[in-house]
């Protein structure tokens, strides 16, 4: 499955890139008008940012007592350039996949997340010092924007946030146990949406991992001291490349290129769009012109800056991705594992192919952009309308069989393929979605072996009890959920009814008996002597014959 939605992020950063791709001729022209030795220099100054950041990592996750090594850590920062892109809270993405590397490294919980959040507040920090210099650039100008001020305030408070953890670990381990438990029952409503929970010791074992690592940090302060100061080497870097650019265009000012660079990374934090795309080149540019500079210049400035910070590293990822600790495969991967990969990404390209044609069905505007890659696969020239529909649908079934590793599928996908591109070749004359038909069918006769399940009724009654007993059980969660809020209001109503039925009466009863007996007291004290003679001898009297058995009175 790895692998097929490994093959999924290619195809979907493909037709990124073909979505960008006047943006990317743009660059490509601009990038031809700029001085060649500078422009050299911003590529070698962001490679050397993007190795100087992965030794912040590596100085973070060996602060935490578990190195993950130089490497392991270069793959992962390009890496997280290309799954931020396609992510949404792509920082929180971003955090969540170094915590899952460095699992699968052999980190536990604490130390996974701690080096987590010590590498993002090397991060910050570094960041956070840049904005400094910038403030003061712009400060000494007379050019202060608001909104950068607003963000470096926001970077701020995340920094301290994120740096109290640790010293609440270290210092009150009890509101840091408080602090997780409390944050397991907000996330298992969450993830409850979806019927799911956290382990029923996540919430202590997590904040336990988590104040060792802050002890081991407190203990090591020379490694936390590291993970900063390789991180805000690389955020200079990174603004030395924008300096080297602006230089390449003949805007040779140091300070507004400083101040441009420091509201460009709020401006990366801040943005709702992916990695700051669109809005910091608009950024770079309003305070380059802001400065004196020309709009035609300052947007030269802006475009190959983001082509150089981002584009490159993009297509870096990439291709590293596959080499990350999420897609890579165990050395040691047995030939069931190597015939169910095969059956995922057999079935993942046939299901592309189907989805493909049902778009260009109904919406083909959507897809007219793409067209460089849909040309491929497009079986509109030979299907129109109902029969385009039909055969796509088909295809989607026969990509679950591959899935499935039913040999049936199997059979009727290599002669569906064989047949579309047999009718390519003979009456349409297209002869590239002919070909790429044809390819996949031997892809497909090739790796036969791995589509050896026969299917029949019986074959598929274990994926239909699965999907029963998984329905079963929502529907039994539903129905005792729907029991204890029924059992729920019943004893509220129920404590309704003895508080304004039985209690009620109880206190009303007791106010009845208190007034009357201060209209008693109040009634005897305005009584006369003479008049209470009577009363106690009655009294008397009542008492004395109440006090006599039958037959034996005076």
């Amino acid at each position: 499955m790895k692998k097929a939605l490994l093959l999924i992020l290619g195809i979907v950063a493909v037709c990124f890139l073909i979505g960008n791709a006047d943006y990317l001729a743009t660059f490509v022209d601009t990038l031809q008008t700029g001085a060649f030795l500078p422009l050299v220099l911003a590529i070698i100054l962001m490679l050397a940012r993007h190795l100087v950041q992965a030794a912040s990592y590596d100085a973070a996750f060996d602060a935490v007592g578990h190195a993950t090594g130089f490497w392991h850590n270069v793959v992962l920062i390009f890496s997280l350039v290309f799954i931020n892109t396609f992510c949404l809270f792509s920082g929180a993405t971003g955090v969540a996949f170094i915590i899952d590397d460095a699992h699968r490294e052999g980190c536990d919980a604490g130390q996974s997340t701690g080096g987590a959040i010590l590498s993002q507040i090397g991060y910050f920090a570094a960041i956070f010092v840049i904005s400094a210099i910038g403030f003061i650039t712009m400060l000494v100008a007379g050019e202060v924007n608001f909104l950068f001020v607003t963000g470096a305030l926001c970077l701020a408070v995340t920094l301290v946030a994120l740096s109290s953890l640790f010293f609440i670990g270290h210092l009150k381990p009890r509101v840091l146990y408080r602090f997780f438990l409390g944050l397991q029952n907000v996330l298992n409503r969450i993830v409850g949406v979806f019927k799911k929970s956290l382990s029923a010791g996540w919430g202590r074992k997590t904040a336990h991992s988590f104040e060792n690592t802050a002890n081991i940090l407190a203990h090591n302060p020379r490694g936390t001291f590291i993970t900063v100061a390789y991180a805000s080497f690389s955020a200079i870097l990174n603004m030395a490349t924008l300096v080297a650019i602006g230089f390449a265009f003949g805007f040779e000012q140091a300070a507004p290129l400083v101040a441009a660079f420091a509201v460009a990374a709020i401006s990366v934090i801040l943005s709702p769009t992916p990695q700051g795309i669109g809005v910091v080149e608009a950024a770079i540019a309003a305070i380059l012109t802001a400065y004196g500079c020309s709009l035609a210049t300052a947007t030269a400035i802006a475009l190959v800056y983001r082509g150089i910070m981002f584009w490159i590293p993009f297509c870096i990822g990439a291709v590293l991705l596959s080499q990350s600790g999420f897609f890579a495969s165990k050395k040691t991967a047995s030939e069931e594992q190597k015939h169910k990969d095969i059956g995922w990404i057999a079935g993942t390209l046939v299901a592309i192919i189907g989805l493909v044609n049902i778009g260009l069905a109904f919406i083909p505007s959507s897809f007219a952009p793409y067209t460089m890659l849909t040309s491929w696969i497009d079986m509109s020239t030979v299907f129109v309308g109902g029969p385009l529909i039909i055969g796509s649908m088909l295809l989607l079934v026969l990509a679950t069989g591959l899935i499935l590793r039913f040999r049936t599928a199997w059979a009727f996908t290599i002669c569906l393929l064989v047949l579309v591109a047999g009718a390519e070749f003979l009456f349409q004359g297209t002869i590239h979605i002919g070909i790429a038909g044809i390819l996949l069918a031997v892809w497909l006769f090739l790796k036969r072996p791995a589509f050896d399940r026969p299917f029949s009724l019986g074959s598929l009654q274990h994926y239909v009890d699965d999907a029963l007993g998984h329905a079963r059980k929502r529907v039994d969660g539903l129905r005792a959920r729907a029991r204890e809020r029924r059992a729920a209001r019943r004893s509220a109503s129920q404590d309704l009814r003895r508080t304004t039925g039985w209690e009620r009466q109880a206190e009303d009863g007791a106010m009845l008996s208190e007034k009357a007996h201060k209209e008693g007291i109040l009634q005897g004290n305005s009584e006369t002597t003479e008049g209470a003679v009577p009363v106690v001898a009655a009294s008397a009297e009542v008492t004395t014959r109440g006090s006599c058995p039958e037959g034996r009175e005076g």
